[in-house]
């Protein structure tokens, strides 16, 4: 079931930027993110980059990637490169 909501996410993340895209991919992180908490992952990871002056935060909790996902055009095209590895 994770790898469905990660798919999910990936389809999301491959539009543009626009508010319901970035609703839909945040919605979509949170379950993925609910779904492998449940299976025992106890530990709290946090996305880091080391860019400079961004537009988000340089250090995110993966509990809060969410939040930044439907908030911030800047995050949400850093998740679209990492996670459809585009450049």
């Amino acid at each position: 079931m994770a790898n469905a909501e990660w798919e999910r996410l990936k389809e999301a993340l491959k539009k543009p930027a626009t508010p319901e895209a970035m609703a839909e991919a945040a919605q979509a992180f949170e379950k993925y993110r609910v779904i492998q908490l449940a299976k025992g992952k106890s530990s709290k990871p946090t996305l880091v980059t080391l860019g400079y002056k961004k537009t988000y935060p340089n250090a995110v909790p993966v509990n809060k990637m969410p939040d930044e996902l439907a908030k911030n055009p800047g995050f949400y095209n850093l998740m679209k490169r990492i996670v459809t590895k585009e450049k």
